[in-house]
């Protein structure tokens, strides 16, 4: 596979030569999402039952040295670029406070990184020491500090790299979704400013400075499905936007033209090929999470124009090249580095806790095994009526076989704690109409049934909601369990934040330790599907 792969390159040399008098091309690398996953691991959505393995950080060194050669040898630029979430998830990530990453990132030669939503899961001061820590640029140009009453950049809004015949800027931009993503404590005196007047102001800054090429470096995804995606995007165009504000890259890219290049993050999905924004024609590019891929793209520039002209990916199917341990060695410096940190961290979790018959999967569009499993958890822990937690928690899935506090750990890596509160059955309705008012739930649910029909008007979409196996009484009081980010009003549940002043009782357990008690004692894991959550009709 390396030979192949040499191969290929050594075939894109000889492909470009005959325009290197006309043309200027740039190599960029491109990871996204990797929340910590820069060890070694097994590649289960692969092969669940085989899974090869990946090296991880040490995988991809060994992959950026390659193309970094490579763009010496025909003297093009090289960028290695990071869109945010470098940390949270794993424990070799978690536990050293991003450290350990950080560490690998200034071995591998990073240019830039961009402040995601996640970097600010362990409280403020811990991206600020990652900053200090880094070799290279941290980058965002929407997020401010206003301590002291005065607003200040917290990071730098760009980063300039002269190539010589080309100047390159590149802009950072940090969801300000994070202030509906973070506890409030863990961004305090943090402003996030609207993304799209950010972005034109320093796309015009740039190009008054002499730069030639504009990049986005944005922790603003790329959706699911990016074709319905993009006729949201339409119609908001027709309702005159509203805000400046946006909900994806996509809509960034499409209400900010002259930027070259967009590459994005935050959501967890990988494309081979980029989204070109259909009116301003930017090439948006984004991998998958995890540290599990590298995306690597050649562009090429017209040398008298300074346009874009084309980009060439370095692999037969596409844009991202997975990290594969046997077809890129993981360099020896970083593995040690990265091994050392693991074993530090990983004591006690390495112990046979339970059995799973089969993986216990998060897929499926409304329930899923594992969302079901981690609910049914909660309600054992505090013995409520119903529970109710958001999807974004759950991170991963559930081996197969043993099941150890580490893999646990994976699934749920946020330190959220459980806490039970008292709401009536005409509560609960309306926070669940709330929260399939536009489109899926983005819930994992316990203890009860629900049925959504889209084709109704907003507000009355649950058309059937059973609590217990019986028909929810309005007037009726129900114990809820939940989790404290949900109470502080996130993920779209605002409805909850008077109750956690006014009624809730914490529980003081974190809801990682009460999965794994309830996994032990229920070992071998067979969860099912039983129907808790289901949807019917279109969207009227």
């Amino acid at each position: 596979m390396i030979k192949f792969f040499l191969c290929l390159l050594a075939a894109l040399l000889c492909a470009f030569a005959a325009q290197a008098n006309d043309t200027w091309p740039l190599v960029v690398c491109h990871g996204n999402d990797v929340h910590g996953g820069v060890d070694s691991s097994e590649a289960t959505f692969m092969n669940p039952e085989h899974p090869p393995q990946l090296g991880g950080a040490a995988s991809a060194m060994r992959l950026i040295n390659q193309l970094r050669q490579y763009a010496r040898d025909k003297h093009a630029g090289f960028l290695l670029l990071d869109t945010g979430d470098i940390f949270q998830g794993t424990l070799v990530g978690s536990k050293t406070r991003g450290e350990a990453v950080m560490r690998a990132m200034n071995e591998m030669g990073y240019d830039a990184w961009v402040l995601g939503n996640h970097e600010f899961d362990l409280g403020r001061d811990v991206p600020e020491a990652l900053m200090r820590q880094s070799e290279f640029a941290t980058l965002s140009a929407n997020v401010y500090d206003t301590t002291g009453g005065t607003r200040k950049l917290f990071a730098r809004p760009y980063l300039i790299k002269d190539y010589g015949d080309f100047k390159v800027g590149i802009i950072g931009i940090t969801t300000a979704g994070t202030v509906r993503a973070a506890f409030a404590e863990n961004i305090r005196n943090l402003y996030f400013a609207p993304e799209v007047p950010a972005l034109a102001a320093y796309r015009d800054s740039l190009r008054q400075m002499g730069v030639d090429i504009v990049i986005a470096a944005s922790h603003l995804g790329l959706p699911y499905d990016r074709w319905e995606a993009w006729d949201d995007v339409e119609k908001r165009e027709q309702a005159g936007w509203n805000s400046d504000y946006v909900k994806n890259a996509m809509e960034l890219v499409r209400r900010v033209p002259g930027i070259d290049i967009m590459f994005c993050g935050d959501i967890h999905v990988g494309y081979q090929e980029p989204w070109v924004d259909p009116v301003n024609h930017t090439p948006c590019f984004q991998g998958y999470g995890r540290g599990t891929n590298l995306l690597c793209v050649e562009f090429e520039f017209n040398r008298q124009t300074k346009k874009l002209v084309g980009w060439k990916p370095f692999a037969e199917d596409g844009t991202l090249i997975t990290l594969l341990s046997d077809r890129f060695p993981r360099d020896r410096k970083v593995a040690e580095s990265i091994d050392t940190a693991k074993a530090r961290v990983e004591t006690g979790y390495n112990e046979r806790i339970a059995e799973a018959v089969y993986p216990v999967t998060r897929t499926g569009e409304n329930e899923s095994l594992l969302g079901n499993l981690i609910c049914d958890a909660m309600l054992w822990k505090l013995h409520g009526d119903l529970a109710i937690t958001n999807k974004g928690g759950v991170r991963t899935d559930l081996p197969a076989g043993i099941i150890t506090p580490g893999d646990v750990f994976n699934v749920i890596p946020f330190d959220n704690t459980l806490a039970a509160v008292t709401i009536s059955g005409g509560f609960l309705k309306d926070l669940l109409e709330d929260k399939v008012a536009y489109g899926g739930s983005g819930l994992y649910v316990g203890g009860m049934k629900v049925k959504v029909d889209r084709s109704k008007p907003q507000g009355e979409r649950i058309v059937l909601l059973e609590i217990g196996g019986k028909p929810y009484a309005p007037d009726s009081s129900y114990r809820l369990v939940t989790t404290d980010y949900l109470l502080e009003g996130n993920s779209g549940m605002e409805k909850l934040m008077p109750l956690r002043d006014q009624a809730a009782v914490e529980s003081g357990t974190y809801m990682r330790d009460a999965v794994i008690e309830y996994i032990r004692e229920h070992s071998p894991l067979e969860p099912k599907l039983d129907g808790r959550w289901t949807t019917m009709g279109g969207t009227p």
